[in-house]
């Protein structure tokens, strides 16, 4: 593994739950900055990297702070 690797994250919400592409669209940027802003806490591991699939299988149309505290007690869960 090079060094320059870095992890991994992909974001989905289903057609299921949300049947507008706007609405699924706007949840994953969501998602994305929440993890762009948390990040930082996955660098400390130690030198493994790894790949995620974060799913939101929420029915309702979440609030940024939800996700990003979410988000953040997940990513201590990992690291």
């Amino acid at each position: 593994m090079e060094a320059n690797e870095t992890h991994q994250a992909a974001f989905a919400v289903p057609k299921r739950n949300f049947k507008l592409a706007v609405t699924r669209n706007k949840i994953k940027r969501q998602l994305r900055e929440a993890y762009r802003l948390n990040k930082h806490v996955l660098t400390d591991v130690n030198g493994e990297k790894f790949a995620l699939l974060i799913l939101y299988i929420g029915k309702d149309n979440p609030e940024f702070d939800k996700l990003n505290a979410s988000l953040q007690v997940l990513l201590n869960k990992i690291s």
